[in-house]
């Protein structure tokens, strides 16, 4: 899975070839890991953090006379949290605040975190062992190089993963038959994955349990995925369609200590905490640089709403590296196409019974990127460096125009190398929709990807592509490198309709295109799909060296104008070692002047990167981290809290993501208190809207899986009496408490109550605690609940003594209306109602009683609810 870089040398070239303007420079300040945030951010005494710097742009930015540059130094910066930008972070009056390496040198943005304390684990089959690893990953990166997450059967070798065929798919039982002798060694299910290949896409299904049947064994997944992929029509599960003579999809299993055979392999016993690794060849395991991602994305910039962007930003000359991606770990992962992924598979009427593999009608998302930009204009990323990503590297995600991403380098990147542009209108709009919203600020327009190179990319999520865009205009993608996917090279356009969309005049022109769909089929060095309005050009493109993998279910094409595909003027692209022409499936109306055996030779000179930037060619890593100033885990203010006593739950210990907490997504979506990615809400606020007047701050929008953690000093022996201050609108929330990693309390329901700003107590019993200073931990295990504190004490007498009562701060409507769907703020503030008869209708319904942007809630009469986001 993991592929060879495929260019040799490492050369930074000069700030003066990124294609930037160099305006005056108002102010410059300097970042250095061994700096200090209470410096001045000179060039002699620098600050230590990017955050520390980005508060001082921040203070001078409101009327620009030039250009504010931040320069890091060369060295590590460790992320224990998203680096958040907003609106007021960018330039003004046409000047940009550039975030920017110093000159020669090479500063590393890691979102990782070290694995240290490596002891032997089995001698003979020199399998080392890490205790007390408590980050989930599914990458690990040691002394720079992509180490093998346990698969079976084992990797051809850097480049090549090696696979089985299925011996059935049992669409009844919702299950996959395989070959006996392929999972003979599995002595636990709990942990494996099947990574299955269904045409043009990639599919990660978590393993429930294994059937042995004698010969052949039964495979079944866990739910959702099972029941999801049992539900599709499409990509077609089962025998390979055309697929001559007849095959079943290949397949591999992945996650078991039972598949550590091969040097370079690694398991992470996520139970007891406890990482094992297969060393390599001439590795030391206790000198050896071991680094797993903690961090899902490293730089998020995002503007409030289309009328409120990010303006006139760059960041050039950085290295960013080991971003994390969960999902696969926590529900599966079902390519629907180009790594946009499966969250529902709705019924389809029309296709007789969607219950077994007949639905067409899909809800999906895209992965999560390490550098994410939403609403922005004239934002320029160049001359960056991307790599051991575990998603995608760069995302514009939607609302950017006259953007520029030029001369970065992408390698070793788990999906996708750049995406751009939405690929739905949201996550419930069902994606044949054509897309083309009434607010065009909405649509990345005039956004320019120009001499990129996105090589072996695609290693993680294998129906990713090189460069993918959703519903772009106007977005010109010119002289770029791609090569060394696993599916298709560039792909431009979503929703198989010929219905209008938000496309218009998307060029693909000079790009050099090769070893691509290494894997996968039903791909193309470009694909494109759906009306794409006029004036769009395919055009000057050199294709070259590509094949279809004896894996494939069946073929590939060379230019590929999918369903709906219209507006395009095809002509002068150049084939060699390939299949040459343009294959149409159901396109509209092109123009199309192409021949398979084309050949010029100057196109073939001139297509891909140009001579400026060709330097990005010698560049084959990222820099090795340096950890040695590391955060560690610390309580809040400095002092541990008492137990026996008053755990306010917004004060975690600080240390970031993995270390003092877990949350899954890398936004604060109360946006109060900390600024870090954990939910705190506002806590009997007289406005829960804009946290006016509050009485203090809770812990909000939580999920299973996620946990905080507390320094924690026990006075004295014993089991202790609890009392937590909690609320939810839905009956599904509880949690769990932990100390020093063993459960005290078994799990913890929080009551239903009318939303989630009705709070109320609720008590219990903690197992025997020892004297001494301890970490709490306050698991998640149950969705959306709020958590505002948690006393201990050892009588009943103490814990009423101490000071802290139950308010009941809510709102109580009589809605007297069955069927109603109840509207709620974002700090759980109940809204209002609106009647309807689905979750799809409510939302059209709320979205239109709503006036502000922001996120908000909405309950359905069964007690379920759903997130939506106004802008």
């Amino acid at each position: 899975m993991a592929f060879k870089h495929v260019f040799g040398g490492a050369v930074l070239a000069c700030a003066s070839i990124f294609g930037l303007a160099q305006a005056a420079t108002q102010a410059t300040f300097y970042v250095a890991p061994d700096g200090s945030d209470a410096a001045k951010g000179t060039k002699d005494a620098p600050f230590k953090t990017i955050t520390a710097a980005q508060k001082a742009v921040r203070a001078i930015n409101g009327s620009m006379t030039g250009d504010i540059e931040v320069i890091l130094r060369e060295g590590t910066y460790q992320l224990t949290n998203t680096v958040n930008f907003t609106e007021a972070d960018g330039g003004q009056n046409g000047y940009y605040v550039r975030y920017k390496a110093a000159d020669g040198e090479k500063p590393l943005i890691t979102g990782g975190m070290p694995i240290t304390g490596w002891t032997i684990h089995d001698e003979k089959n020199n399998i080392w062992k890490a205790e007390n690893v408590d980050g989930r990953f599914r990458q690990l990166y040691v002394n720079n190089k992509k180490a093998v997450r346990a698969c079976y059967p084992n990797m051809v070798n850097d480049m090549d993963h090696d696979f089985r065929r299925l011996t059935k798919v049992d669409s009844a039982g919702r299950a996959f038959d395989v070959s006996t002798d392929d999972v003979k060694m599995i002595k636990d299910a709990d942990n494996v994955e099947i990574h299955l290949m269904i045409a043009w896409s990639e599919n990660i299904l978590r393993l429930e349990k294994i059937q042995n049947n004698g010969g052949t064994s039964k495979l079944i997944p866990k739910d959702p995925e099972r029941t999801r992929l049992f539900h599709r029509a499409y990509p077609m599960l089962g025998t390979a369609f055309a697929s001559n003579p007849p095959k079943q999809q290949a397949f591999y299993l992945e996650n078991s200590y039972d598949f550590i055979d091969a040097p370079g392999e690694w398991f992470l016993d996520e139970k007891e905490h406890v990482l094992y690794y297969k060393a390599r060849e001439g590795e030391n395991m206790g000198s050896a640089v071991v680094v797993a991602p903690r961090v899902n994305t490293l730089f998020n910039v995002l503007g409030k709403d289309t009328k409120n962007k990010v303006g006139y930003m760059a960041f050039e000359g950085l290295y960013f590296g080991h971003s994390n991606y969960l999902r696969p770990s926590d529900e599966g992962f079902l390519d629907l196409q180009a790594a946009n992924f499966n969250i529902d598979v709705l019924a389809d009427p029309g296709r007789g019974n969607w219950e077994n593999l007949n639905s067409n009608k899909f809800l999906l998302w895209r992965p999560d990127a390490a550098f994410r930009v939403e609403n922005a204009h004239h934002f320029k990323v160049q001359g960056n460096v991307f790599s051991q990503i575990a998603a995608t590297a760069l995302d514009f995600v939607s609302g950017t125009n006259d953007d520029m991403i030029q001369g970065n380098a992408f390698f070793d990147i788990g999906a996708a190398g750049i995406m751009i542009g939405k690929f739905a209108q949201d996550s419930l709009t069902e994606i044949h929709e054509a897309y083309n919203p009434t607010d065009k600020e909405e649509i990345s327009t005039r956004d320019t990807i120009k001499n990129n190179l996105v090589n072996n990319v695609t290693t993680e999520h294998q129906g990713a592509v090189g460069i993918g865009a959703g519903y772009p205009r106007f977005v010109e993608i010119v002289h770029n490198e791609i090569s060394y996917t696993n599916y298709s090279g560039i792909s431009v356009g979503f929703g198989w309709t010929k219905k209008e969309t938000a496309m218009t005049n998307n060029h693909i022109n000079w790009n050099e295109i090769h070893h691509i769909a290494r894997l996968l089929c039903d791909a193309g060095p470009i694909y494109t799909l759906s009306n794409q309005g006029v004036g769009g050009e395919i055009q000057y493109n050199y294709i070259h060296d590509n094949t279809t993998s004896k894996w494939a279910d069946y073929w590939n094409v060379p230019i590929y104008l999918d369903e709906g595909t219209s507006g395009f003027t095809i002509k002068e692209n150049v084939f060699k070692n390939a299949q040459g022409g343009v294959g149409q499936n159901q396109a509209g109306t092109n123009t199309i002047n192409q021949t398979g055996n084309y050949w010029n030779q100057n196109t073939a000179d001139n297509a891909g990167i140009e001579k400026d930037f060709k330097y990005i060619k010698e560049i084959t890593e990222i820099p090795l981290p340096d950890f040695s100033n590391t955060v560690p885990q610390a309580p809040f203010g400095g002092v541990a809290a008492a137990i026996p006593g008053v755990i306010q739950l917004e004060n975690y210990d600080e240390g970031g993501q993995s270390v003092s907490f877990s949350d899954k997504d890398f936004i604060n979506e109360g946006n109060v208190y900390r600024e870090d990615g954990v939910d705190v809400v506002g806590y009997g606020c007289s406005d829960t809207l804009n946290t006016e007047d509050c009485k203090g701050y809770a812990i909000g929008y939580t999920n299973p899986g996620e946990w905080l953690e507390y320094t924690v000093n026990v006075a004295e022996d014993g089991e202790y009496l609890f009392r937590a201050n909690v609320a939810s609108g839905l009956d599904m929330a509880s949690f769990r408490l932990f100390m020093d990693g063993k459960a005290i309390t078994d799990t913890i329901a929080i009551p239903q109550g009318e939303d989630w700003v009705t709070y109320d107590s609720i008590d219990g019993k903690t197992a025997k605690l020892t004297k001494g200073e301890h970490v709490l931990r306050v698991a998640i295990t149950g969705t959306y609940g709020n958590l505002d504190w948690i006393k201990f004490a050892l009588t009943e007498e103490e814990l009423n003594a101490m000071g802290i009562k139950s308010v009941n701060y809510g709102i109580s409507l009589d809605l007297n209306s069955v069927g109603a769907y109840k509207v709620y703020t974002a700090q759980g503030r109940l809204m209002g109602y609106v009647n309807a008869n689905s979750a799809r209708e409510a939302q059209n319904a709320a979205r239109a009683m709503i006036h502000d942007a922001g996120i908000y809630m909405v309950k359905a009469p069964n007690g379920s609810a759903f997130r939506m986001k106004v802008k």
